[in-house]
């Protein structure tokens, strides 16, 4: 993995780009993280604020640098308008594996911008960082996440039942894997 650089060349296609998460990407991001759905149905915790948002964003900042995340902005092809978060956020180079995630801002759903984002950063972990195995894990009530990974070549694996999700939290989270094989 290119540390402290991004991708090269850049991840994107005829409509998105993904650009390394930034310090500069705070605001959308706080925009990103009161939505309900994100709320919901991922790790972030109610409440995150700009504290919280800077912390996590510096998680991946260093996570370029030590290999062990990569976080991007989702953008419109020409870089105008923040449409949500994708990452590896937890990337294992040595197993050669990682749990991929994403967001998509509320403005932006219904365009194809999570599938987009995640062929894109599927493609980056295979073809780039020779990955051979990849991860979601959705809370199978998510389905517009579910529709996502279907699409994205995802296969269910199985369901881990009442595993704790977050702030006391416990709930099912179905995980999803794609293999180089697929």
């Amino acid at each position: 993995m290119p540390r402290g650089l991004g991708p090269d060349p850049q991840l994107a296609d005829d409509t998105i780009r993904l650009e390394p998460l930034t310090q500069g990407d705070v605001r959308p991001m706080l925009g990103l993280v009161d939505d309900e759905d994100v709320i919901r149905f991922t790790r972030v915790p109610a409440g995150a604020d700009d504290e919280f948002v800077r912390g996590w964003i510096g998680r991946y900042e260093t996570g370029w640098q030590d290999g062990t995340r990569a976080g991007f902005a989702v953008r419109d092809a020409d870089g105008s308008g923040f449409l949500g978060f994708a990452a590896a956020v937890d990337l294992d180079l040595d197993a050669q594996e990682a749990e991929l995630g994403y967001m998509v801002a509320p403005a932006a759903r219904g365009r194809g911008v999570a599938v987009r984002a995640l062929d894109l950063l599927t493609r980056w972990c295979f073809d780039t960082l020779g990955l051979i195995r990849l991860e979601l894990r959705i809370d199978p009530e998510n389905l517009p996440s579910v529709r996502v990974a279907e699409r994205a070549g995802y296969v269910q694996d199985g369901v881990l039942r009442n595993v704790y999700f977050k702030d006391g939290l416990r709930g099912d989270l179905a995980v999803w894997s794609r293999l180089t094989t697929d």
